[in-house]
């Protein structure tokens, strides 16, 4: 029953009254030990029927060294789904692979690999793949073809490429990396963060000029939690709480990184301004082979309405331990 109704949700047509369900996950499948509770999760997909599928990156653990046939392993996997599969890289995949047990490799090197090998085209990835706008459009921003975008029922979905490790954020204490690799990881951060504002300003300029009903940004990094100083997710962030603020329907975050779920609305920024429009929703990761099913409502005032996705047979996910209560004085 529960299956037939997802499938009618998504079997929905674009107009912008109509409901429709999309999936996210990230940081998984995470070692051979997990194939086969992944393939599982991807046949659940499949069942739910939703109208499109997000990874939020991290297709690796940080400690397995990358390789080409993996890449296109990921590539089998996604277009194993019935419907349009979305992606965007995590840090495992490039900014991570300079550590020893990754080969000591260059993260622009695999960077380009990535770019190559799934966003060669402007569309998306799965059986049945949308065309999506990507920020190649953009003079000075060709290179950012992750950067993508796409509308239904009238509400408008990006993807940007904001990742964890800082972000590739690096302070010149990384002791493994020379000062010339320190130097153009310092220029990448710089360039992509720089698009990464302006692609969301794009999105919200496009909501706003289509009176969209609400806004979803899909990115891999969990990007509130950062105590640096050098906060690669500073700009980001200030970006969103602005664009959002000013937007004023609802906006939700989907974001993978801490291998937890977690739904937190009416997020506090790092300034201390609470946003009641915005939703933060973090994936399941890792050993927790599940996903996260959103259904959208454009008539909706909350427009968003998320929830887990469990896979019968996979391992019932790992909740955090709740932290002891403050001792009084």
């Amino acid at each position: 029953m529960l299956a037939a109704a997802w499938g009618a949700l998504a079997a929905a047509g674009a107009g912008a009254a109509e409901r429709f369900a999309f999936v996210a996950l990230g940081c998984m499948p995470y070692g051979q030990e997990n194939f086969t509770a992944y393939e599982r999760l991807l046949g659940e997909i499949n069942r739910h029927g939703p109208a499109f599928t997000v990874h939020c990156g991290d297709t690796k653990s940080g400690s397995e060294p990358p390789t080409e046939a993996f890449l296109k392993k990921v590539h089998t996997w996604f277009d194993t789904l019935e419907g349009a599969v979305i992606y965007t890289p995590g840090d495992n995949e490039w900014t991570d692979v300079h550590r020893k047990n990754n080969g000591s490799q260059d993260p622009l090197v695999w960077l380009g690999k990535v770019r190559a090998e799934y966003f060669s085209e402007e569309r998306s990835m799965g059986r049945a793949p949308i065309a999506l706008v990507t920020q190649r459009r953009e003079p000075g921003a060709e290179k950012f073809v992750e950067n993508a975008r796409w509308t239904r029922g009238g509400v408008v979905f990006a993807t940007v490429h904001v990742v964890g490790s800082n972000n590739n954020r690096v302070t010149g204490t990384e002791s493994d990396r020379g000062a010339e690799e320190l130097a153009r990881a310092a220029a990448e951060f710089r360039e992509r963060d720089a698009a990464n504002a302006a692609w969301v300003r794009a999105a919200f300029a496009e909501a706003r000029a289509t009176a969209a009903p609400g806004v979803a940004l899909f990115f891999q990094a969990e990007p509130f939690g950062t105590a640096k100083a050098a906060s690669g997710f500073e700009l980001f962030l200030k970006t969103v709480e602005l664009e959002a603020k000013a937007f004023g329907k609802p906006v939700l975050l989907v974001h993978a990184d801490e291998h937890r779920y977690r739904l937190e609305p009416k997020i506090v920024f790092p300034d201390g301004v609470r946003l009641e429009n915005v939703t933060r929703l973090e994936t399941f990761g890792a050993g927790d082979i599940h996903a996260v099913l959103v259904t959208v409502d454009p008539e909706s005032p909350q427009v968003f309405l998320a929830g887990p996705l469990l896979v019968p047979g996979n391992a019932l996910p790992v909740l955090p331990r709740p932290k002891p209560p403050a001792a009084k004085p």
